[in-house]
């Protein structure tokens, strides 16, 4: 009989192999339309996502505003069917991103981007699908089947693609280099858990903190302990939470930060260290708790890949030790076919 959690501690271990295959397929690909986007710069960029998708949606606004200054639109996919409006997008690129492509919102609004006068991307990992049919270009995945109702492999796939676009659009070969040097990284980190999150699941409150890429990631890890632990936690970005959630701060609130390498730094950690005056349990994720630097991952977007690539791991381990079984969440199927 197998064991609580084994698909997605499966899936989990996979991941680094999951990469290596990604990139030896598809990362020309990547890079190309990266490359193309550099010579002909769309007015906009507008994503189209749900879910675990939509913070891989945040992380491509974050990595393209910053490294483009070409602002990046969330829209919702409602816009599609529910409301049935029209989009004025001439000039615009639409970037949807799914796992399974099968959702009849997303189909719908891509469709509608188009009519509305946008480009078409669709990031997935099931490329025949009802997404696929409607996108104007397909980038695949390669993540293979998911069988977890929990993403993991796929959303951390979806991000590398993101990345390696970057790359291209950027130039930025030091980020290239780093993306073909994750699965070595990321190897012997696997199905290691370094936290213990046993003690932020006592608490009566649960935070996950980023900011910048970091808010990405900490979305997802909110999303993860919704699923597969069944504690409600909440993603926030660090600055806004100082905008009024800071006031919940006590010995009975808990966090998870994930620190990045980068300009955020010191205010994520000056946010740690008032969180610890204020009697708040912590456990933060960043490049001195995972050693990214010996590890080559110098860059704020490989650190993110590896910090919820190692996060899932721990996660896993917290909701077996709960009596959950992570590969089931209840009330929850693999593919959510939202209108």
């Amino acid at each position: 009989m197998n064991r609580p959690g084994h698909l997605m501690a499966a899936e989990v271990a996979e991941i680094p192999v999951v990469i290596d295959r990604q990139l030896r397929q598809n990362l020309d690909e990547y890079l190309a339309l990266g490359q193309r986007w550099a010579k002909a710069p769309p007015l906009f960029f507008a994503t189209c996502a749900r879910g675990t998708s939509d913070q891989a949606a945040l992380f491509f606004k974050y990595l393209t505003e910053i490294g483009t200054g070409i602002p990046v639109a969330s829209l919702g996919p409602s816009l599609g069917t529910v409301f049935d409006g029209n989009l004025r997008m001439k000039g615009a690129a639409l970037l949807a991103i799914s796992q399974s492509g099968a959702s009849p919102d997303l189909v719908a609004l891509t469709r509608k981007s188009a009519a509305g006068g946008a480009e078409t991307f669709a990031l997935l990992n099931t490329i025949d699908s009802p997404l696929a049919d409607v996108a104007g270009m397909v980038l695949p995945l390669s993540a293979g089947p998911e069988r977890a109702v929990a993403a993991t492999k796929s959303f951390v796939a979806s991000l590398v693609a993101v990345a390696a676009i970057h790359a291209g659009q950027t130039g930025d070969m030091v980020l290239k280099e780093e993306l073909l040097a994750l699965p070595q990284a990321l190897m012997s980190r696997m199905g290691r858990p370094r936290h213990d999150l046993h003690a932020l699941a006592g608490k009566r409150r649960l935070f996950c903190l980023g900011r910048g890429l970091g808010l990405a990631i900490a979305g997802e890890a909110a999303l993860k302990f919704k699923e597969t632990c069944l504690l409600a936690a909440e993603g926030a970005s660090t600055a806004e939470f100082r905008h009024g959630p800071l006031a919940l701060a006590d010995n009975d609130t808990a966090a998870l930060v994930f620190v990045l390498d980068d300009v955020t730094r010191a205010g994520t950690e000056a946010l740690v260290e008032t969180l610890r005056q204020r009697g708040t349990t912590i456990a933060t994720i960043g490049p001195d708790s995972a050693n990214w630097g010996r590890a080559g991952l110098g860059h704020p977007a490989t650190q993110a890949i590896a910090a919820i690539a190692t996060f899932y791991s721990e996660v896993h381990a917290l909701a077996v030790s709960l009596g959950l079984d992570p590969d089931i969440p209840p009330h929850l199927m693999k593919a959510t076919l939202t209108e």
